[in-house]
């Protein structure tokens, strides 16, 4: 599947919002982006997106940037993990909020078929690798690759696996079974830092029920730290407990500040989710 590229002059529009944002606000926290952020960025919307085959929404880079933002604000560090790779379109622009001292995980069966059981998604070593080394050449060490089914980590082993620096940013995109998402959703909470933040994928969609399902068990029977704060183009963004409420706050001023229009026009709404105050976007 193609997906049409998206003009690298929109990160311009969306930088001198930011920038408008926070003048006259000494006194405040600035949000900023980062030059390697930005760059990363271009580099993304320019030769990435559209070259690589994956399900993303078109504006998918905005929200990372803004969450990029404030988890440097917010001095988060760590690594950048994905549960269900695919061909790496969205690990490559989650590449974007990543410190020169951070690693990018790719952790999928790949070429181990077999263990796909509800055949979401088809991954390829080769083709990530072939990837890799054409689109991301120059960052291709700080990328670790693990061929391995979700089910079969114990709590100890992802925790090694990631070490002391854990995961600030962790997507879930593998199995699309109920026992899939609980089970992903379980381990990942074991290893994400304060502030860290979670990327559900196909929550609510109509095709894969048992990711929808699969949170509610998790929440209801398996959750001790995450809170949902955002939900937008396919993928529910969840949060630690403790952090919601700043997160939540952080993120709405960004959206209110760039997305003025969109707000006033109602399509940014506060709704709840499992008990806790989001922003959804339609």
């Amino acid at each position: 599947m193609r997906i049409p590229l998206v003009e690298p002059s929109r990160l311009d529009s969306w930088r001198a919002a930011w920038s408008h944002r926070a003048v006259g606000r000494p006194k405040k926290r600035e949000l900023r982006v980062s030059a390697n952020r930005q760059q990363r960025l271009e580099h993304f919307n320019s030769h990435v997106y559209g070259h690589v085959e994956g399900w993303l929404g078109d504006r998918m880079w905005q929200i990372v940037n803004v969450i990029g933002t404030i988890l440097d604000t917010n001095g988060v560090c760590g690594n950048i993990a994905e549960f269900g790779v695919h061909h790496g379109l969205f690990l490559f622009l989650l590449n974007a909020l990543r410190n020169e001292n951070e690693l990018c995980f790719a952790i999928d069966v790949f070429d181990e078929q077999r263990l796909n059981v509800d055949c979401s998604g088809r991954g390829s070593l080769s083709v990530f690798l072939s990837h890799v080394e054409s689109l991301m050449a120059s960052q291709r060490r700080s990328f670790r690759i693990v061929q391995r089914d979700t089910m079969s980590f114990s709590t100890a082993e992802v925790v090694e696996l990631f070490g002391k620096n854990g995961v600030k940013f962790f997507s879930i995109d593998a199995g699309h079974t109920v026992q899939h998402a609980c089970n992903d959703l379980t381990l990942v909470q074991e290893v994400l830092v304060p502030g860290g933040i979670v990327a559900l994928d196909d929550y609510m969609s109509v095709h894969w029920p048992g990711v929808t399902e699969g949170f509610y068990r998790f929440m209801n029977f398996q959750n001790r730290r995450l809170k949902p704060f955002l939900y937008f183009q396919n993928k529910l963004f969840l949060t630690t407990i403790s952090e919601h409420g700043s997160c939540l706050q952080q993120f709405r001023t960004a959206i209110e500040a760039t997305c003025s229009d969109e707000v006033r026009s109602g399509r940014w709404k506060g709704v709840e989710i499992a008990g806790s105050s989001c922003l959804s976007f339609a």
